[in-house]
């Protein structure tokens, strides 16, 4: 919404609300004495819900009420013709109507109008790409969004690249930029989203990990130096089942059932960064359907839970009212009962290998390490789908079918001897 307000001259303000914070918040948007943009938020302390129109309202009470502060002429800084050669640079980017709205401003409000409409763990993702990554980027150009161009995003790829950004992070970065810039476009802000003209080529790619694994004789030093060590039954569980992180710490003791002799994979315990803090999220929603599946009950897993569970029990009673209450049910806490947390088990991991001078791999690895094994034991890769729980049998074979040079020998010699016989009744007729 623009209007004119009375004064020495006329000044346009521009005016729009945002959903942030939870609550409805209105930007005024004016230039000052020397033609700088200006922006005043004005929070309405409304709810989202149900308060759209209300907002609308106070929005155009605030243009008429509010009067803007103009620096005087002898205050400005800037020089006229710095001034204009940035409003003439400004204007030929994209005609001469302008919101007034920096892309910056618009990435950090978009991020905030998600806090509620998807998981934690994604918002918390989103958040940190834009405060830290993206924003501070496009704020140091100034960049308006109606300017927002498929040259603006070709050059923000350039930049991160120069500065050893991988591209598998780009791909992060396209998500949120694709999301927000769709939504101006929706708003008309923009005649087009940026994405839909940009050159495939320069879009990020996705570069496949090849996962650094543990052969038999990698495991058996390591199964021989974690006794004691109080992630042992994690490190253990994780090589037998390939269960992800966040499904080892949601395992609780009522999804395990040792008459039946099974474990039920139901729930998971994440952490994620959201307002600088770091927030835990315990959670029934895994990262696909086929994610919650029934496995097993093995032999040597089931001797060990039942050791931590008599273990927990005597802790419970040592502790009494200083035992955690609210995380009994799961299996993997502290002897205070307290959940443990996903960043100490990758650190206790790394901690742990390089104390024993083992190889050094990533926590989530080991899933990698059960596939890779279950692979050399010619189990099929639909049932190594089925027993890590991805969502499809295309992401089963994209990750696992790679072979190591070992692996290949036997193809090599059965395709040798096809060749040899085949050459060899060419050679006898």
């Amino acid at each position: 919404m623009r209007m004119g307000l009375p004064g020495k001259e006329s000044i346009i303000v521009t005016a729009r609300i945002y959903e942030k914070r939870g609550t409805w918040q209105i930007v005024l948007i004016y230039k000052d004495g020397s033609g700088a943009r200006k922006q005043k938020w004005i929070d309405t302390e409304l709810p989202i819900r149900g308060n759209s129109r209300r907002a609308k309202k106070m929005m155009e009470d605030a243009i008429q009420e509010w009067k803007p502060v103009l620096e005087p002429e002898d205050q400005v800084l800037e020089s006229t013709a710095v001034r204009e050669a940035k409003r003439e640079t400004h204007q030929n980017r994209r005609g001469q109507s302008e919101s007034g709205i920096l892309f910056s401003e618009y990435l950090l409000d978009w991020v905030e109008s998600r806090r509620n409409r998807i998981q934690p763990t994604t918002f918390g993702a989103y958040q940190k790409d834009v405060q830290s990554y993206i924003a501070p980027y496009f704020a140091q150009k100034g960049i308006l969004v109606e300017q927002m161009t498929d040259k603006d995003i070709a050059d923000f790829y350039r930049y991160k690249r120069r500065n050893g950004v991988s591209e598998n992070t780009l791909l992060h970065y396209q998500t949120v930029l694709n999301q927000a810039l769709r939504k101006a476009a929706r708003e008309k802000l923009l005649p087009v989203n940026p994405f839909a003209v940009l050159d495939k080529d320069l879009k990020p790619k996705h570069v496949r990990y090849i996962p650094q694994t543990y052969d038999e004789n990698d495991l058996r030093k390591m199964f021989a130096a974690m006794r004691g060590d109080p992630m042992a039954l994690i490190i253990l569980m994780d090589v037998t089942y390939g269960l992800r992180r966040s499904e080892l710490l949601g395992l609780k003791w009522s999804a395990i059932n040792f008459k039946e002799k099974s474990i039920h994979i139901c729930y998971k315990v994440t952490e994620t960064l959201i307002d600088g803090k770091l927030v835990y999220v315990k959670d029934s929603l895994l990262k696909n359907k086929s994610s919650n599946r029934t496995l097993p009950l093995v032999p040597s897993i089931e001797e060990e839970l039942l050791r931590l569970k008599f273990q927990q029990n005597r802790n419970r009673k040592l502790y009494g009212k200083a035992y955690e209450q609210d995380d009994r049910d799961f299996v993997f806490v502290n002897e205070c009962g307290k959940l443990i947390k996903p960043d100490y088990v990758s650190r206790h991991f790394q901690w742990f290998l390089k104390k024993n001078n083992l190889k050094k791999i990533r926590f989530h690895d080991l899933r990698h390490t059960c596939a890779t094994m279950l692979c050399r034991k010619k189990i099929s890769l639909q049932e190594i789908q089925v027993w890590l729980g991805h969502s499809t049998y295309q992401t089963t074979a994209d990750i696992y079918t790679h072979l190591n040079y070992t692996d290949k020998i036997g193809t090599a010699n059965a395709a040798a001897r096809i060749v040899s016989d085949v050459l060899g009744k060419g050679g006898s007729e």
